[in-house]
């Protein structure tokens, strides 16, 4: 995919203004909001949104009687996190008649299953609450009805028009709820339903403990990339004020282990560092050793999780190199299929998303991988490079290739039984013809002002700095350096898959660039250049650099 370069129109010579505008804020008041998040004023009621009350109702009411509660949490970093703040929550009001229920990844799939449900009627349970996921759970809370276990279901993603008939679904995104900010992750309503509870609820609990918890929910929101922007902006701003403050020993340990200063956690070290490793566990693993870590008061047993995570951690990194490489191989360089769709039974499941992305981004192609591993059937993941929707493509594949299929315009992922498998490229690339294709092969780059090298230092770095956190919905600014020299080229990472350039008194980094066939680099050459800046704190050493987002040569 070709980059087209559009730089800014100039609003204002004042560096803030210029990017207030290109972010739609334009008044004082929206600009102090802003600048200065307030948790008292800017997180709304949350009795607001649809059906809280008869959730905490029902939660009360189990809680009162003592009842047998089973919080069940998807496996990712946002249900992980939305399940430690309800195990944090009831162990801080001393309610013990609980267990959490993460499911396998690998042999379970997403959200509740017929078999949980049989497990959880014979451990007596009166209540299920459902996080991150449940919203199209039909059978499942069906079957929980006419066993008597009632189910509460707090979720994000996108609601069916029929909904399953659960005693009550929490979630900003079903159609008659009128809350005014959508865009919570699952952590997010969770949180939201804790201080609905709190409220109504007679605890003596300190008021505002629940702040306390904004560290899984900035974790959480970080991870499951929703827009920083309304009430998630609030959260992650807060949240990483608390990460910085954390008493959690999981925490501690990962930042004694990765050398980072606490004082210095950013949302990048959140999303480049602590929430991968929270979701590798589910990948190569069970994300009970994540949840274990974030919820374990022994030091001790922190040390040993956290280990065991990096453990898993460099695995999945040497899983997903070696498929790359397999990959690599079987691809015609000369001639590469429109839809890029590969497959090997021993391939681990966990890691073909992952390994998917980095193919998009080398290929500039649709993806579709799969594998198989210790599971029963093969499992896939899809990846689109922009020119179709993923999931459209996969519906209008024959009935009988795949056993089921989800995911959004982006991503998505399947699985099928293995007779199946030999028809699948030949489908998919049928199906390729016949949908209609985006124009994307060119992407539009918005550069917010051309500046020169001189002019990156620590005070032009802090007029950027008051826009953090940065993520969807609020970027990175994104600047032009134009016909600067290479004064020296490096690589590092693992087998040389990261760029650096140097270009005197600032260096510049590309993560996963330096095996791109894009760029043909040499000491001496001049180059435009686009990048970000960013403060570095590896290994405890502050460094401003610039991170890389295209080159041309010149």
């Amino acid at each position: 995919m070709i980059k087209q370069w559009v730089l800014r129109e100039k609003i204002s010579e004042n560096l803030e203004e210029q990017l207030l505008f290109y972010r739609s804020i334009k008044t004082k008041e929206e600009a102090e909001k802003f600048f200065n998040p307030d948790y008292e004023k800017d997180l709304l009621d949350p009795f607001k949104i649809l059906n809280m009350d008869k959730a905490v109702d029902r939660i009360l009411k189990a809680i009162k009687n003592n009842e047998r509660i089973i919080i069940f949490g998807d496996y990712d970093a946002d249900g992980v996190c939305a399940s430690v703040i309800f195990h944090d929550f009831f162990k801080k009001i001393g309610f013990e008649n609980f267990h959490v229920h993460i499911p396998d990844r690998h042999l379970d799939g997403y959200g509740l299953t017929l078999e949980s449900i049989d497990e959880f009627a014979r451990q007596k349970a009166g209540l299920i609450i459902a996080l991150d996921c449940g919203v199209t759970d039909f059978d499942e809370i069906g079957k929980a009805n006419k066993l008597g276990i009632d189910v509460v279901v707090i979720d994000h993603h996108l609601a069916p028009e029929k909904l399953p008939k659960a005693l009550a679904i929490v979630n900003p995104k079903q159609k008659k709820d009128k809350y005014f900010f959508k865009d919570l992750c699952g952590a997010g309503v969770v949180l939201k339903v804790i201080q609905a509870i709190i409220r109504k609820g007679e605890f003596n609990i300190v008021l505002g403990w629940e702040k306390w918890l904004l560290d899984l929910v900035a974790i959480a929101t970080i991870a499951d990339m929703v827009p920083l922007t309304s009430e998630n902006r609030t959260l992650v701003f807060y949240g990483l004020q608390v990460l910085r403050k954390t008493k959690r020993p999981g925490l501690l340990s990962f930042y004694r282990r990765m050398e980072m200063a606490p004082i210095n956690i950013s949302e990048d070290d959140v999303s480049f560092t602590i929430a991968p490793r929270i979701n590798v566990a589910s990948r190569m693993e069970h994300a009970n050793t994540s949840f274990e870590l974030l919820t374990t008061e022994s030091p001790e047993e922190a040390d040993w999780l956290s280990g065991r995570i990096e453990l898993l951690n460099k695995e999945r990194r040497n899983i997903v190199e070696a498929i790359l490489q397999e990959v690599d191989k079987k691809i015609d360089k000369t001639s590469v299929s429109p839809v890029i769709v590969i497959g090997n039974v021993n391939w681990n499941t966990g890691v073909l998303g992952l390994t998917a992305n980095r193919l998009v981004e080398k290929y500039n192609r649709s993806v579709v991988l799969w594998g198989k591993g210790e599971v029963k059937n093969i499992k896939g993941a899809c990846r689109s490079d922009g020119t179709v929707n993923i999931v459209d493509l996969m519906t209008i594949l024959p009935k009988d290739i795949l056993l089921d299929f989800g995911g959004h315009v982006f991503a998505s992922g399947f699985s099928m039984k293995e007779e199946k498998i030999d028809d699948l490229e030949k489908e998919i690339l049928k199906a390729y013809k016949k949908i209609s294709k985006q124009k994307t092969d060119i992407e539009i780059l918005y550069l917010d002002k051309e500046i020169g090298l001189k002019e990156v230092n620590w005070e032009f770095y802090g007029q950027i700095e008051k826009f953090q956190p940065f993520g969807v919905g609020n970027p990175k600014p994104v600047f032009l350096f134009s016909n600067i020299e290479i004064i020296n080229i490096r690589t590092f990472g693992n087998s040389g898959i990261h760029l650096q350039l140097d270009f005197g008194n600032i260096s510049a980094i590309g993560f996963f660039m330096a095996n791109t066939e894009k760029f043909d680099l040499k000491t001496g050459q001049k180059i435009d250049l686009v990048a970000t800046l960013e403060k570095s704190t590896f290994r405890n050493s502050l460094e401003l650099r610039l991170r890389i987002i295209d080159v041309k040569l010149k």
